[in-house]
């Protein structure tokens, strides 16, 4: 996630009424070292404002690991009854449509896990390159791309945010701006990963952005 994404929904979340918008759930949240320590920006400025006020949020993820509150998989008709039993206000899910080949099937299971009236804080790539996890279908929708995968619900926000440089993200972070250098330098060590890595050199000073959705389920 960019630091500006994760800065416009903290701004959006600042302008909801928490009645209608919790408990939510953050489908595919990846681990809690993630967002803490990988883009610490995720917690910083989403999460951890609206627990410190006392909102439940949980985070839903495949794996089993620390910082993940709900193991499983949607795709499975019994799991996906658990969380819709759940009763959550409000789903949250940043950049995970882009890495799955049945967008309309994880957009409908995500639809049916929210309360008839809920929200739907949804955000894609827009302008960024190839990153395989485990694909990338290449899914760089716009505002009305995205909103119609949702046709349960209404637009509610939008943007198309602009974000930082792959060097300027990497900046942030000396550690891996470090090793990424020194992977340019060694193209004779694992090849087909260094011409992988080649392949985000244009993108070095193009600037990313994400497309940003608010959504309200229909009643």
């Amino acid at each position: 996630m960019l630091i500006q994404e994760a800065q416009w929904f903290q701004e959006q979340l600042a302008h909801c009424e928490p009645s209608q918008m919790f408990p939510l759930c953050n489908v595919g949240s990846s681990t809690g070292e993630f967002r803490t320590k990988d883009q610490p920006w995720i917690n910083d400025l989403i999460f951890a404002p609206v627990v410190r006020q006392g909102h439940v949020v949980k985070h839903l993820d495949m794996k089993s690991a620390p910082g993940v509150d709900i193991v499983g998989d949607l795709g499975n008709p019994e799991f996906l009854q658990e969380v819709s039993n759940m009763r959550f206000k409000s789903v949250f899910c940043s950049n995970l449509l882009e890495h799955v080949i049945h967008r309309e099937e994880i957009c409908s299971m995500l639809l049916s896990i929210v309360t008839a009236g809920g929200y739907l804080c949804i955000s894609v790539p827009y302008s960024y390159p190839y990153h395989p996890d485990p694909i990338d279908t290449g899914f760089r929708p716009n505002i009305a791309e995205l909103a119609a995968l949702f046709p349960g619900a209404r637009l509610i926000s939008s943007a198309i945010v602009g974000g930082d440089t792959i060097l300027q993200l990497r900046r942030r972070r000396p550690a891996v701006f470090a090793i990424t250098l020194v992977r340019f330098l060694l193209p004779f060590y694992k090849p087909v990963s260094w011409w992988r890595t080649r392949g985000y050199l244009p993108w070095f000073l193009r600037r990313l952005t994400a497309t940003c959705v608010i959504l309200q389920k229909s009643t």
